[in-house]
């Protein structure tokens, strides 16, 4: 199960907050919540403080965003390449 929270600190930011588990099936969830942000012109700030478990198929989707979306407050355990 994964919890999102989505606020606008600044007009052309969006900050989201994710809690809970980032596997096969809350992936899609994240990636719509975070694709419609972008289309929409904003920058997003993904703080995964939260993040409680993460599959490697979240890790995956995690290094695929990465350079398009700001990664925060990553958990210790969850270890993404920055290539």
């Amino acid at each position: 199960m994964i919890y999102i929270k989505e606020t606008s600190p600044q007009k052309n930011i969006t900050a989201i907050e994710v809690d809970g588990i980032l596997d096969d099936e809350s992936i899609p969830i994240l990636k719509r919540v975070c694709e419609h942000h972008l289309a929409s012109g904003k920058s997003v700030a993904l703080n995964l403080q939260g993040i409680i478990h993460i599959t490697r198929e979240g890790r995956m989707y995690l290094q695929q965003i990465q350079s398009d979306i700001l990664i925060t407050h990553l958990p210790d355990f969850v270890k993404i390449d920055n290539s």
